[in-house]
């Protein structure tokens, strides 16, 4: 009895200090509170703290990534299908029977996303709009067959799945591991000088979409249509996203959650519950460093002219990722939710207060900070549509109103899947 009582000594002057006429409990690491528990053979209590460690056994896939099942959804109402052409305004078309969802999944079919990046983008502009289209446009169109039960379409996007794995649509894009022997991006501070990441990046994030496409798509493969899917599946997930997991990233953190998000569904996708715990235990790790406890982001919010664009970008992408993983089964740890709900305030004083975001100063200037006020996006960055959806369920933090914002990110809504993330939180039930 004796060795249990200096053992509970022990473990509470760990947790614990005392003051005159009280017992003051210091915060746990992450900034949760200990819990008093039994020990295990019932002799004692102690102050005990929460793991931040996700557990395979607390993981459960949902079966369609953001949801257990698609059903009809308002927020999709104009966006593509494959029977009906839902495009003409964006993309001034005449004829109501040209089906564009169609044409543009055709078009990504074996694409050479090599040559289009080398000949039509740079560091500070990446033109992606056709491999970043036609798999939104299957997304959507996927997600609305589904959603209305309509089997001929559902067909259809499953025969795209499949042809789109038969091509080895986008794998001799550049992959990850020779991306490092080339030369970074904003090369001697030109922003006009070739990005080889970005040429990986958004094949790794098409890519990553089409896997969630995959998994809407599972229960309608026969054998031999799956074995095709994937075999595509597990050679992309090698070349694209094997080399990054786990990855220790010091400064920024952009679309699909620095790559996580990938991670995420090809776990769901090969049933994995262990490699899902594992990146979601290490990601909040990586978004606990690069999110500050003022709510800023090391490298996005400080890059200039176009801080503002870039900090609602990775905060749009940290969201989504956390919706994801909360649904899975994590615990977000306290401290970081703390920061999640701070970066979205710093969404809204960057609308309202722009002189006073950008006061915030930083150790050092960005390397890819816009300097030149010519080049200054002073707006919620358009491609996160349902951001205060995302704000909201999250951090129950309203997004302020940003006129520019609501005019820019009509074009994107009648996207119907905000594929910088994976979904539309709209949708969410």
């Amino acid at each position: 009895m004796k060795k249990y009582i200096i053992l509970a000594a022990l473990v509470l002057s760990a947790c614990v200090t005392t003051a005159p006429h009280a017992l003051t409990i210091n915060l746990c690491p992450n900034g949760d509170q200990p819990s008093k528990v039994v020990s295990v053979d019932g002799s004692y209590y102690v102050w005990e703290c929460p793991s931040n460690q996700t557990k395979s056994s607390s993981i459960n896939f949902p079966g369609k990534f953001y949801t257990n099942e698609i059903t009809s959804c308002k927020a999709m109402e104009g966006t593509p299908t494959f029977t009906t052409n839902n495009w003409t305004s964006a993309d001034k078309l005449t004829s109501v029977d040209y089906n564009l969802a169609v044409t543009r999944v055709e078009k990504l079919i074996g694409y050479d996303w090599h040559a289009d990046w080398e000949a039509n983008s740079n560091s500070m502009t990446v033109i992606h709009r056709a491999i970043t289209l036609p798999i939104k446009s299957l997304m959507s169109a996927t997600h609305n067959a589904i959603g209305n039960d309509n089997k001929a379409n559902i067909k259809t996007a499953k025969n795209f799945l499949i042809e789109l794995a038969k091509a080895d649509t986008l794998y001799d894009s550049i992959g990850y591991y020779d991306v490092q022997k080339k030369p970074g991006c904003y090369a001697n501070g030109d922003y006009k000088s070739p990005c080889w990441f970005h040429e990986y990046l958004f094949a790794r994030d098409v890519f990553a979409n089409y896997m969630i496409t995959a998994l809407w798509l599972r229960d309608e493969l026969n054998v031999q249509e799956f074995n095709i899917v994937d075999k595509y599946i597990k050679k992309m997930y090698k070349k694209f996203i094997a080399p990054i997991e786990f990855e220790n990233v010091d400064k920024g953190f952009y679309q699909m959650a620095n790559g996580g998000t990938p991670i995420l569904i090809y776990a769901s996708w090969t049933n994995d519950k262990e490699l899902a715990a594992k990146e979601i235990t290490h990601r909040f790790k990586e978004m606990d460093k690069l999110f500050f406890e003022d709510g800023y982001i090391n490298d996005n919010s400080f890059r200039g002219y176009r801080g503002q664009w870039y900090h609602s970008y990775g905060l749009n992408a940290a969201l989504g990722y956390v919706y994801i993983a909360k649904l899975w089964g994590a615990e977000v740890p306290k401290k970081l939710q703390n920061k999640l709900v701070k970066a979205a305030e710093v969404v809204n004083i960057a609308i309202t207060d722009w002189d006073k975001f950008k006061s915030r100063q930083h150790t050092e200037i960005p390397f890819n900070a816009i300097l030149d006020p010519t080049n200054a996006v002073k707006h919620t960055h358009q491609q996160a549509f349902a951001l205060d959806t995302l704000m909201k369920i999250v951090t129950d933090v309203d997004l302020a109103y940003d006129p520019i914002y609501m005019n820019k990110r009509k074009f994107h809504i009648s996207d119907g899947i905000d594929d910088l993330i994976g979904f539309n939180p709209n949708c969410i039930k």
